[in-house]
């Protein structure tokens, strides 16, 4: 596990999902999930403060994982073929090994684009998709014009 101290509220954890060994943050006493992914260079650690207001009202449960090769998440290899859905792929493995569905869902930075491709492939599970200042859709490139 990680050597960055987890604020007192939060728990962290590793579980084994049908694709990974995945870490994550859970904070929260509430009946309603929450989930946030993390944007590039990043990890969950990133949402603590965060994790620690939403649980204050004890109406969430609040689930912060690291992707794939971020934080303490098996650093498997990711096929660029496939975009962003061996993130997504991951992460609705989590959400069905832990049984979260329906749940909101917030993406930040990468975590956006990767929360987009959730919603594109899964929509069926969330209750709202919230994105904090995601990459372009295009990718990393962004747009240039029209085409």
């Amino acid at each position: 596990m990680t050597t960055t101290p987890i604020l007192t509220g939060i728990a962290q954890h590793k579980i084994k999902t049908n694709r990974l060994e995945m870490a994550y943050l859970e904070a929260g006493t509430g009946s309603t999930p929450i989930v946030l992914v993390h944007g590039n260079t990043s990890s969950s650690l990133f949402f603590q403060d965060f994790m620690l207001a939403l649980a204050a009202d004890n109406h969430y449960k609040i689930y912060a994982p690291d992707l794939r090769g971020f934080g303490d998440t098996q650093p498997l290899p990711i096929d660029a073929t496939r975009g962003l859905r061996d993130f997504s792929d991951d992460l609705s493995s989590l959400v069905q090994t832990l049984d979260l569905a329906p749940f909101h869902l917030l993406g930040w930075s990468l975590g956006g684009n990767v929360v987009m491709q959730y919603a594109i492939d899964y929509a069926d599970t969330l209750r709202s998709l919230t994105l904090q200042a995601p990459g372009s859709p295009f990718g990393f490139g962004g747009t240039k014009d029209v085409a």
